[in-house]
């Protein structure tokens, strides 16, 4: 018999190897093709199963500085204090002020911190508001958890 790819004579009734067998049925049977998403409201392509491009996300306000504590908290399942800390760093980087530690110096890692924390804010405060750059500061590790504690004052 000859393999149905190459035509080099073999014992096997069909194909003289595997590479043969799977060449013969990739060209015979193609594989899927990745479907393509688009967003609902504008029809551009979205990434992989997405219905909504990053502009139209009904679900994502786009400007964080008009919503309230109170929708973060409602929008997100745990942890909203953490998106309001990302909103922070978020807002101090795209400053300019210091990248560095205010009482010490130290620059090798630092973190935002709020002078006024976040849970003395009422629920109708906006996160323009809470994340202001009147009240966020870089320090370091250190002098965070001093002022953190009552230690350190700014």
């Amino acid at each position: 018999m000859k393999c149905l790819q190459c035509e080099v004579e073999t014992n096997n009734p069909k194909f003289c190897s595997t590479s043969c067998a799977a060449k013969y049925n990739n060209r015979i049977r193609p594989k899927r093709r990745r479907r393509r998403y688009f967003c609902k409201s504008c029809g551009v392509e979205t990434g992989y199963r997405r219905n909504y491009c990053a502009s139209c996300n009904p679900t994502r306000p786009r400007d964080f500085g008009n919503v309230t504590l109170a929708e973060i908290k409602s929008r997100t399942r745990y942890q909203a204090n953490a998106w309001i800390r990302n909103l922070a760093r978020r807002a101090y980087y795209a400053s300019n002020k210091p990248q560095h530690c205010i009482q010490c110096g130290y620059s090798r890692h630092i973190e935002i911190c709020h002078l006024k924390p976040i849970q003395n804010f009422p629920e109708s405060a906006t996160i323009s508001v809470v994340n202001s750059l009147d009240n966020l500061v870089a320090l370091c590790p250190n002098c965070h958890w001093e002022l953190d504690h009552g230690i350190l004052s700014l």
